[in-house]
């Protein structure tokens, strides 16, 4: 019978499918678990247990769905949002913003509730953020800003870009008028009734008649003050009398002599356009934003030449937003509209000349054959742009050109399809969600391809994703970890560092009934240096159903921590104060049992009482009180060698097992999860009065085990304490077939 000592020393390859269990061959089956469950996988191999969640506050409306999102001004100045039905909360410094103190700080919003998912449970807002604003977007709603004005308080508003972006000209037989060249409540006239109130608030882009009254400018020329003159599609109007210069005007603001005696001001580049304010049909009153040509002033000068914002509520507000080379850039449907360099509130195709020049506002449709919605946009070293069928990227046509009007280039990139999902971006690389809601695919600019290859990420653990991701976001520090949410409400983790060619998948049980995660956002954590994971949880708790805003706590360490501040349980609470027995404040536990952790040992299970209370046995002056969650590991089956092949599908037994472990008290071991001993931590050297203290190094556990053909291992930590698991090193006899 051939004995064997295989090493599992690593798991970062995270839990493969089940597919995988017979691909012994495969170089990532050795750093494979079957099960990983609230564990988290390290870029350098060992598996170590999350840290429970610590509870913050309910939402607002317990019984609707929320959204969050980041508001990071600085690493120090840092604000997880909650948007729900109507308003957005602020949660910072590890609580629930309120001012006066508690009142929480609300603003209003005009998202409801229905408004805020998909029918596949994605978020439909669009967040970009600037320094203290934060562009917002919907595809119903006019876009807004949301300003933090102080550490305390915020405002939103409409956000009304100037100079555009308009849509193509008109080419109908309608024709359009105004009633002055400037002012407030001017009258528009068109000969159609063309002004519907979705137009209300948008601008309208106003050209001269195609065939211009205005005299062309000429030198030596008499002219009367107040005359009109054109330099190209320029109208200067004369303010003072004379004969005309030599010098002819090429100002586009203010006014300046042509070199003699006549002073010119500026008037119009040829067109200007007007913010809407009243609709009634075929009339609507409107404010000059900028001054409208003279020859689209009066009936007799109705134009052909005008259009309308292409952003409104008849065809529709942009419905993505970001930022790329200094410029906004928002879309809808296949259209992505990006504003004047360093000026995200100037969407003016030309100049105030009227000419088009690099830094003017860009305007451009991605077209693969198909009409497909673009589902989102991320800057890289290209724009890149998801639709449901379809990857881009947009940059500069001419390298070592700025991107302008002229020098843009759209190349279609892959064909995978999108869901309408945020990506996350590490480095260069990007993940983004297919649009099924099940693959996740790195996708990087190759130079030996001059273009971007995508990578299916979840090929190795195709059931991790369950019916589709739903929410993710990037916790950089301390382990490279894609936090992700999946339709059904679990918490799965993608541990991910393209520089070491890591990626693992992890999955994560949450503590309490019911319990589902909702939605996620991570920000700097404000006090551990560290990127900190924020959750909605939705739970069962005394029979009803309750939504709460929680935190992942920092891993435990030696080093920085007490044993008493170890945090692992869920929806907790921490008492921290001169030694008691009855502990309160749990009022949002209620009913349910909470796993305890007093003065740094495990304490036995209470259920909190109607007033939020628990009663110890003993009093303490450190307790962690909250949700039990259990930890598991289980490597891939043991492929131990045989003098005859491979181990695999043939008896063997284990008779001896060495777990390494890394600040670990606790925690059981065994061949399936109905046959666990408890390890021994305790040591005779240790005062019993006192908590096991945490153990780095080797334990050694006599199997007592059935031959089997699987060589399962797996251990479970069902206590509020860390665990990091180093290795498994079994000793394994294998039986050899005839």
């Amino acid at each position: 019978m051939p004995k064997a000592a295989p090493a599992l020393t690593a798991f970062n390859s995270g839990e493969f499918s089940p597919l995988l269990e017979a691909r012994i061959d495969f170089a990532k089956y050795p750093a494979a678990a079957r099960t990983l469950d609230n564990f988290k996988l390290t870029v350098q191999g060992p598996a170590r247990q999350r840290p429970g969640l610590r509870f913050v506050a309910a939402v607002k409306n317990e019984a609707n769905r929320t959204w969050l999102v980041r508001f990071e001004y600085n690493v120090d100045n840092a604000y997880i949002l909650e948007f729900g039905d109507l308003y957005v909360r602020f949660y910072t410094q590890h609580g629930r913003l309120e001012s006066p103190p508690g009142t929480p700080v609300e603003v209003v919003t005009p998202y409801t509730q229905a408004s805020l998912f998909n029918s596949d449970d994605t978020c439909r807002l669009r967040i970009a953020q600037s320094g203290d604003f934060l562009y917002v977007f919907h595809s119903d709603y006019e876009p807004r800003i949301l300003q933090r004005t102080s550490s305390t308080s915020f405002t939103l508003t409409e956000f009304r870009p100037d100079g555009g972006p308009f849509q193509d000209l008109n080419t109908g037989a309608t024709t359009v008028y105004a009633s002055a060249v400037s002012g407030t409540g001017i009258t528009l006239t068109a000969s159609a009734s063309i002004f519907v109130a979705g137009r209300v608030g948008t601008l309208m882009l106003i050209e001269a008649k195609a065939t211009n009254t205005v005299k062309a400018w000429e030198p030596g020329k008499t002219v009367a003050l107040n005359d009109l003159r054109r330099v190209g599609n320029r109208v200067y109007k004369a303010i003072s009398a004379g004969d005309t210069g030599t010098a002819t005007p090429v100002h586009t603001e203010g006014a300046l002599p042509d070199g003699d005696a006549v002073t010119w001001e500026f008037q119009d580049p040829g067109y200007g356009w007007a913010r809407i304010t009243a609709v009634a049909g075929a009339t609507a009153t409107a404010d000059v934003v900028k001054q409208i040509p003279s020859d689209a002033v009066g009936s007799g000068n109705a134009t052909l030449r005008w259009a309308f914002s292409a952003w409104n509520s008849v065809e529709g507000w942009p419905s993505d937003v970001a930022f790329f080379r200094e410029r906004l850039v928002a879309a809808r449907g296949n259209k992505v509209w990006m504003s004047v360099v360093d000026a995200f509130d100037d969407f003016s195709a030309r100049n105030d000349g009227g000419e088009v020049v690099a830094d003017q506002a860009i305007s451009k449709t991605l077209s693969s054959g198909e009409f497909n919605d673009i589902q989102w946009l991320m800057p890289a070293r290209d724009l890149l742009a998801g639709t449901a069928r379809s990857e881009f990227s947009i940059g500069e046509l001419a390298n070592g050109e700025p991107l302008g009007p002229n020098n843009v280039r759209i190349r279609h990139q892959s064909r995978y399809g999108s869901r309408s999902l945020v990506p996350v971006q590490a480095g260069t690389a990007i993940l983004f969600v297919q649009r099924a809601g099940r693959k996740v695919r790195e996708m990087a600019f190759d130079a030996g391809e001059q273009g971007y290859v995508s990578s299916d990420r979840t090929a190795l653990s195709e059931h991790i994703t369950g019916t589709g991701i739903v929410d993710a976001d990037y916790a950089q520090e301390p382990d490279s970890i894609v936090w992700c949410v999946t339709a059904e409400g679990r918490l799965i983790g993608f541990t991910w560092n393209a520089e070491q060619n890591v990626w693992g998948w992890h999955g994560h049980t949450i503590g309490g009934t019911d319990a589902a995660v909702e939605s996620v956002a991570t920000i700097p954590s404000p006090t551990a240096g560290h990127d900190e994971l924020w959750a909605v949880v939705r739970r069962t708790i005394d029979g009803a159903t309750h939504r709460y805003v929680e935190f992942m706590e920092v891993d435990w360490s030696s080093i920085l921590h007490e044993q008493s501040e170890a945090f692992y349980v869920d929806s907790g609470l921490t008492y921290s104060g001169v030694p008691a027995t009855t502990i309160s404040g749990l009022d949002h536990l209620v009913g349910e049992s909470v796993s305890i952790l007093a003065d740094g040992s495990p304490h036995p299970a209470r259920t909190v009482n109607a007033s939020g209370e628990i009663t110890l046995q003993q009093a303490a002056s450190v307790v962690q009180a909250g949700l039990p969650m259990t930890a598991t590991i289980a490597p891939m089956r043991l492929e131990a060698g045989s003098a005859n092949g491979t181990s695999q599908g043939k008896p063997k037994k284990i008779t001896t097992l060495v777990i390494r472990f890394h600040e670990t008290s606790s925690g059981k071991a065994g061949p399936s999860s109905g046959r666990l001993d408890e390890i021994t931590f305790r040591r005779p050297s240790d005062p019993m009065d006192e908590p096991v203290p945490p153990f780095t190094g080797d334990k050694r556990i006599d199997w007592e085990s059935e031959d089997s053909s699987d060589g399962f291992i797996i251990y479970v930590n069902d206590k509020p304490l860390p665990a990091t698991v180093l290795g498994f090193f079994p000793s394994v006899n294998t039986e050899e077939s005839d």
